[in-house]
Formats: C-alpha cells, sequence, structure tokens
C-alpha cells in the first residue's frame, strides 16, 4: 500500500499526455487547460457543461495560478466539443498510468472487476432500435475496483455487456496482479481469463452461471454428493442487519478434486476448490423470506472464512463506486451522447472519485464537494496540488 501523500499525484502532468484531437491552428483552448478546468470543476460539485463553465468564469483568477488561461474560459458548447474527440482510448491509458504509478499492491489485496451502463448515453428508443435502423447501445465501461484504497484502478470502453470479456484481460493486463485476489462475476468465468490471472501470480474468485452448463453442472453435483466434507475449515456462515432486512449467508467449501470426472478440472487453471453461497434474507416490513444459492470457481484453498470476505467484498465495486457515481456524480443522470463525450467525461468522473474518496476527511463525499467549491486551498487538496494532511481545514 502507500501513504495518501504519494497517491494520484501530477496529475496536471499527466492531463499534459492525452494526445490533442484538433488541429494545432486551431486551438484557443489547451486541452490540458479544458481537462483541469474540468476534473477542478466535478469535484467542486459541478456536473453539466453550463456549470463548469461558471466554475471557470467565477474561479478564472485560481486556475491561472495553475495554467495560463490566456483566452479565458471556452463556451459550454466548445467545451461539449472538445471532451466528444478526444481518443477514449488514450484517456483510458493516461486514468491507468496516473492512478497506479506509485502502487505495490501487498499480497491479498482484493481487486474487483465489473461493468456498467451509462443509462443516460442513449435515448431508451435508440437503445430499443436496431443499429440496421439507426439506433444504438448505451455506452458501457468495465472496471477494476480496489476497496482497501477506495480507488477505481483501471478502466475500458465496450459496447455491449456481452463484450467485457474482451475488455477483462485488457484490464488485467494494465495492474500489476501478483499476490493479489481477483473477483469477477459469472461473465468472467472464461477459461483464458482464469488463465491469464494464474499466468500473473494471482489468485482469483469467479462466479459460476449456465454460460458455463458443464461446470455449473458439476459443482451443483459435487455439493450434493459431498455435502458431508463441508466440515471444519470449509464453513463459515455470516448474519447481518441492513437496509431493512436481516440476512444469512452461509459459505461452503469443497476441494475441486471432488468434481464429477466428466468435469475436465485441468481447462481451468489454477482451479482449487468450488465455493457454495446460501443466503436466507428476511425482509423485515412484510416478513417475506427469500433464498439464494450462489456457486464460485477459485484458485484459493479450503478456507471459507477468507473466501466468504472476498466473494462479499466483490459488492464494493457496486456499493462504493457505481451506486456513488449515480448518486453523488450524477451519471445515470447525464445525458452526454455526441461522439465520445459519455465515456470521456465517465472518466473525469473517476479521476475525481478516486480523488475525493482518497481525501482524508472523515466526511461525506457531498461535504468534500461543497468544501471543495468553498475553499480553493481544500480545492487544492483535494487535487493533489497541496499536502493533503497538513492544515486541514
Amino acid at each position: 500500500m502507500v501513504e495518501i501523500e504519494n497517491l494520484l499525484g501530477g496529475l496536471l502532468e499527466h492531463l499534459g499526455g492525452v494526445p490533442e484531437p484538433r488541429q494545432s491552428a486551431k486551438v484557443d483552448y489547451p486541452l490540458d487547460e479544458i481537462l483541469f478546468l474540468t476534473i477542478s470543476a466535478v469535484v467542486s460539485g459541478c456536473s453539466g457543461w453550463d456549470e463548469v463553465v461558471d466554475f471557470g468564469e467565477d474561479k478564472l483568477e485560481w486556475l491561472r495560478g495553475f495554467r495560463p488561461f490566456s483566452n479565458g474560459i471556452p463556451s459550454h458548447d466548445t467545451m461539449n466539443r472538445v471532451m466528444s474527440l478526444i481518443n477514449p482510448t488514450a484517456f483510458e491509458q493516461m486514468f491507468v498510468l496516473w492512478v497506479n504509478q506509485s502502487i505495490a499492491l501487498v499480497e491479498g489485496t482484493h481487486i474487483s472487476i465489473d461493468g456498467k451502463k451509462l443509462r443516460g448515453s442513449a435515448a431508451k428508443l435508440e437503445q430499443q432500435t436496431a443499429r440496421a435502423e439507426g439506433g444504438r447501445s448505451a455506452v458501457h465501461l468495465v472496471e477494476a475496483w480496489c476497496n482497501d484504497l477506495s480507488l477505481c484502478l483501471s478502466i475500458r470502453q465496450v459496447n455491449e455487456k456481452t463484450n467485457e470479456i474482451k475488455a477483462i484481460p485488457l484490464i488485467l493486463n494494465d495492474l500489476e496482479l501478483s499476490g493479489c485476489v481477483v473477483s469477477i462475476d459469472a461473465i468472467g468465468c472464461q477459461k483464458e481469463i482464469v488463465k491469464e490471472i494464474v499466468s500473473r501470480e494471482a489468485d482469483y474468485v469467479i462466479g459460476l452461471k449456465d454460460n458455463q452448463p458443464t461446470l455449473a453442472a458439476g459443482v451443483a453435483e459435487a455439493f450434493q454428493t459431498h455435502a458431508d466434507k463441508c466440515t471444519g475449515k470449509q464453513y463459515g456462515a455470516e448474519t447481518g442487519v441492513d437496509h431493512g432486512r436481516i440476512e444469512e449467508r452461509i459459505c461452503r467449501v469443497l476441494c475441486a478434486e471432488v468434481l464429477p470426472e466428466w468435469v475436465a478440472k485441468e481447462d481451468w487453471a489454477g482451479l482449487k476448490t468450488i465455493i457454495q453461497i446460501q443466503s436466507e434474507r428476511i425482509i423485515m416490513a412484510s416478513g417475506t423470506v427469500e433464498t439464494d444459492t450462489r456457486y464460485y470457481i477459485s484458485s484459493l484453498s479450503e478456507q471459507a472464512k477468507p473466501i466468504a470476505d472476498y466473494v462479499r467484498g466483490h459488492w464494493g465495486i457496486e456499493n462504493r463506486l457505481h451506486y456513488a457515481l449515480d448518486v453523488f456524480w450524477g451519471e445515470d443522470a447525464s445525458r452526454k451522447k455526441i461522439d465520445a463525450a459519455a465515456v470521456n467525461f465517465g472518466i473525469v468522473l473517476r479521476i475525481a472519485h478516486n480523488l475525493v474518496k482518497t481525501h482524508p476527511d472523515k466526511i461525506s463525499i457531498r461535504r468534500k464537494q461543497k468544501k471543495a467549491d468553498r475553499s480553493d486551498y481544500y480545492r487544492e487538496q483535494i487535487l493533489r496540488l497541496r499536502n493533503v494532511t497538513q492544515n486541514m481545514q
């Protein structure tokens, strides 16, 4: 792990490395100025281009303390046009280099990989219309999240949810995974993905569903046949009360050797254990009881408690990243649709979320946004333009 002072530094320099998409002779507002303005405004609670421009006009003298802004602040139309022209792949790579520049993940660090649809990036009618008739899908992003550091580590754009399979190896290649544990939902249950994780000297916990019917049937049969072997170190239980629900989760773990002979275990690199999670949820308001059984495969040994923690911790990417992006940063409500504007602004939001979440103030994201809006000093701390652990306001 790293100290907060060494985390996420040098943002301005990294922004300067994003390729300029316009002809140099026609550039009145340099790209690094537009990106710096946008990120500064977003960490201060702005979302639409009008709000970003308002922020820039109000804070022009402050902005000029870090970049020239010789021609002042661009119009909201210019902001939208330029952000739509940036090469998303180059912007993604800048993001990965910036986040991971000083991180050395310790053994056992949990990295979750999951996708998120930007629902407002295409109109509902467009999403329901065939592409041959002018329809298009909403932008879909695949991300790697580290709960331990509260950081989004990598991001890739895909056209459809099913294309997550192609993006996951690219994300794995972005990261130094040695000694880490990677968790993915069932869409990532692919032999090549498992092989890639193991080749990177990492472990995995991956959901299992009917997209792998032979393996799924074999795992279910193994738990029916060898239930008596789920004892001692292979058993764990967890009970919790949350959001008006009482939930009990039981984690059972078996050695992969008990899988039926008709399952080609050798095709799944590093496979050591199969996992069953049974949950019973009671809705306190109605008394309704809901039950669910889920299966996973893993390269970890037969220890139920740490495996259960990784399964539970995987949802940190939903609760601490995706939920926050929609509630505090308004991602689902955003209607940026032109060219690459949606995905590029999505990257801006993840830059902002990383900066705000890792600031050591023990207050909510909303309060940090408001403090950054009021205080130039505090905003500089958020942006790592000054020390974030001294003289905190």
